[in-house]
């Protein structure tokens, strides 16, 4: 099955935001050393996969 990837990051106190999407989760790994959490260092947050169709859920793949 066909996937998606995306990394997922802390914004605010309150709130999250997807800082990209990858084709692969070797890309979106590499992505992430540039992506942060807020008040966190580089290399922090979540990527997850989705696949396609209506009734796709998100998986939690990795957390930093």
């Amino acid at each position: 099955m066909e996937r998606i990837y995306y990394i997922k990051n802390v914004v605010t106190e309150y709130s999250s935001a997807i800082s990209g999407y990858f084709p692969t989760f070797d890309a979106a790994k590499e992505a992430l050393k540039d992506c942060s959490d807020w008040c966190r260092p580089n290399g922090t947050g979540e990527i997850y996969s989705i696949g396609f169709g209506l009734d796709a859920n998100p998986v939690l793949e990795f957390k930093n």
